[in-house]
């Protein structure tokens, strides 16, 4: 027998931004839902959503160890944020991630190391691409006018990704909770308190 009858928890891996970048972000959530009316996603933080699985609750403490070990090995790094992006197949609108390949290596790594702790590989995207949602399943014509005017406004700032932050939610599956912040390594100016 692989899992005993344990509880089945949903969690999600997710990086948060400086509390200024996630002010600005719920500042465009606002005017969004003034203009356009209620969305998905409409009331969450701002964040770049790395992953989300499904694992038996007796395994939580192994996933927190595996995503421990792999941070263990990454230095904290600038992740660059610029300009609004938009994707018609899930009618979203984002900002868009510059340096996309830094987040999406600490992606694949924490991937491998979690398929090996036995989450299944088709809870995670091997074609994940990094983004900060504004909304998400958009009607067709928020979408639109989303574009619109979102297309030439502009946008940028960055944040230091020192940590990830686990999550974890509970049948039915509806709130979610902080289960733990975990850090990257930290570089030689972080030990000596230059960042």
């Amino acid at each position: 027998m692989l899992f005993s009858n344990s509880a089945l928890n949903e969690y999600l891996i997710i990086a948060l931004p400086y509390a200024e970048i996630n002010g600005e972000v719920k500042e465009f959530k606002r005017d969004f839902f003034k203009r356009y009316g209620s969305f998905c996603g409409q009331n969450s933080c701002a964040h770049i959503r790395l992953m989300s699985f499904f694992q038996t609750e007796e395994r939580e403490p192994r996933v927190i160890e595996c995503v421990q070990n792999v941070l263990r090995e990454i230095k904290a790094f600038e992740v660059f944020l610029s300009g609004f992006e938009f994707d018609s197949v899930s009618r979203s609108v984002y900002i868009d991630v510059v340096n996309k390949q830094s987040v999406a290596d600490v992606y694949h790594q924490l991937r491998l190391s979690l398929f090996r702790q036995l989450v299944s590989l088709a809870f995670l995207n091997k074609h994940f691409v990094p983004k900060m949602h504004i909304g998400q399943d958009l009607s067709p014509l928020q979408f639109l006018h989303a574009v619109e005017d979102y297309q030439s406004k502009a946008y940028s700032n960055n944040f230091r990704l020192m940590r990830l932050h686990l999550l974890k939610r509970q049948a039915p599956y509806t709130v979610w909770e902080n289960l733990a912040a975990l850090p990257f390594a930290r570089s030689e100016n972080e030990m000596i308190g230059f960042c």
